[in-house]
């Protein structure tokens, strides 16, 4: 009877911990466009939405050679993402699975 008596607080530790830990995580990546066109539109959502999310550029643009620090944190603690970029001759660029939580850059290169 004590052994299952502690399995509910231990368990209770345990999720509180990997809460904790998902978190502590540095969800900011510099994206940096080294393309030799401007960046328009900058989309990402949570891997495997059926949606993607606003455009984090606004009314903004971003050069080539230039680059932008983008804060990833949301409350559910997703670290996997999906990035959409769009430029200025209409070249959309996708990626599945970006892990936020595992780097602090991202390269678009021509």
């Amino acid at each position: 009877m004590h052994i299952s008596a502690l399995r509910l607080p231990l368990a209770a530790i345990a999720l509180a911990a990997s809460t904790f830990a998902a978190a502590a995580y540095d969800r900011h990546v510099t994206i940096h466009n080294n393309t030799g066109l401007t960046l328009y539109r900058f989309y990402s959502t949570n891997s495997g939405a059926s949606k993607w999310g606003n455009d984090v550029m606004g009314s903004s643009t971003l050069p080539n050679g230039s680059s932008m620090r983008l804060n990833f944190d949301n409350a559910k603690g997703y670290c996997v993402f999906d990035f959409r970029a769009v430029f200025e001759d209409g070249t959309v660029l996708q990626r599945a699975n970006v892990d936020v939580c595992d780097i602090g850059a991202y390269y678009y290169t021509n």
